[in-house]
């Protein structure tokens, strides 16, 4: 495995609220405006709340890696999309598997998995 390479991929996966916008784009049926966004993460989270600025720059990021894209509405107000794209579809399902792989058990439980 190319671990570097595999770093450089994941890199704008910096905060749970990046998997929170894929997973949320993942599960919908076609394009996404931020406000329902934010309304379905906020319900969804246990512990805060993300806010505009986090979804924009969470969006403007995951955009810029070509995990998602952006369509802005041309008439009336000003309204803007976003969709997965093919490498964030293929990216939820290299994070399902992951979380399959688990369980539902404790990451840890195997012990001292990274030593040696």
């Amino acid at each position: 495995m190319d671990w570097e390479k595999l770093i450089s991929r994941l890199a704008p996966l910096r905060t749970r609220w990046d998997v929170a916008v894929l997973a949320n784009l993942a599960d919908s049926d076609g394009p996404v405006r931020p406000a329902d966004l934010i309304k379905a993460i906020n319900s969804q989270s246990c512990d805060g709340q993300i806010t505009w600025k986090v979804i924009e720059d969470t969006l403007r990021r995951l955009e810029a890696s070509a995990y998602i894209a952006r369509r802005e509405v041309p008439r009336g107000p000003r309204e803007t999309h976003y969709w997965l794209l093919p490498r964030g579809r293929r990216l939820i399902g290299a994070l399902d598997l992951l979380d399959a792989s688990y369980n539902d058990e404790d990451p840890g439980a195997d012990g001292d998995a990274l030593s040696g």
